[in-house]
């Protein structure tokens, strides 16, 4: 789990929409759960309701920043379309 203080810092480099920040935002505030990147330090991801945010933690300031967002797929349809792997 990531610590953060209310009202962090959130940077967005990609431009991503609003909604994806203030939904991060909300991940970050709430205590989600954050898988760290075993080869990068301050690095880690967050899954929400239905994507997966990448993003650093800044050591010396706190702040956060969005490096990739990305849709989760259902482990139902990863399964379903192992046939189509040639």
């Amino acid at each position: 789990m990531i610590e953060v203080k209310e009202g962090v810092r959130i940077e967005n480099p990609r431009h991503y929409e609003c909604g994806a920040i203030e939904h991060l935002r909300q991940l970050l505030e709430s205590g989600s759960p954050a898988q760290r990147d075993p080869r990068r330090e301050y690095f880690y991801e967050i899954e929400g309701s239905g994507e997966t945010y990448y993003i650093h933690v800044s050591p010396v300031s706190g702040n956060v920043v969005l490096l990739a967002k990305w849709i989760r797929q259902s482990q139902e349809c990863s399964l379903s379309s192992g046939h189509l792997a040639v």
